[in-house]
């Protein structure tokens, strides 16, 4: 699809993550997910991820011929914002202060979910089971380090923000196995 259907494999995504832990595994969970197409919203809360449709998502993309940015560098700002309804529910910049590597970001292990459709009649079963999504084929790179800023209108308490990055990554999502006690 991606020559034939390009709209079909490219989504914009702003999330808001949570680390937490099940049984002894170490995970994170995402309690909103903003997404910009429908099948993307779908695959996601099929497999668990709490998602909603965004109104609109931008981040800073850089071509790598402008010549009027050059090549990424320190000192550069990256920036992102999330808007649904009248509200820019989340908004984020990052100021590059040098190259890293994928072992400088955060390792947030396990990612857990919720699968839950409520019945709309008797006859129906009711499905609520926390899931891990199942997740391969990991892959980061062009990581840069830096500080960050963060705003949101969503209710989360108290946030420090302690460090920003701007980084490509990939993965495969195969489904998610229900959790045991």
């Amino acid at each position: 699809m991606v020559a034939s259907r390009p709209d079909r494999t490219l989504y914009q995504e702003a999330a808001v993550g949570i680390g937490c832990r099940h049984g002894g595994k170490k995970g994170i969970f995402y309690p909103v997910m903003w997404v910009t197409t429908e099948w993307s919203l779908l695959r996601g809360i099929l497999n668990g991820y709490q998602k909603r449709l965004a109104d609109r998502i931008s981040m800073t993309k850089l071509h790598p011929l402008n010549p009027g940015l050059g090549p990424v560098s320190p000192g550069m700002e990256f920036g992102g914002f999330c808007v649904k309804g009248p509200e820019t529910t989340l908004s984020l910049r990052v100021k590059l202060e040098g190259p890293g590597g994928p072992k400088d970001l955060p390792s947030f292990g396990a990612t857990f979910g919720l699968r839950r459709f409520p019945r709309t009649d008797s006859s129906q079963r009711e499905v609520d089971e926390p899931v891990e999504i199942l997740k391969s084929n990991s892959k980061v790179s062009d990581v840069w380090l830096g500080s960050g800023d963060l705003s949101t209108t969503l209710d989360l308490g108290q946030v420090k923000v302690l460090s920003g990055a701007v980084y490509r990554s990939g993965f495969t999502i195969s489904g998610s196995r229900v959790l045991g006690p």
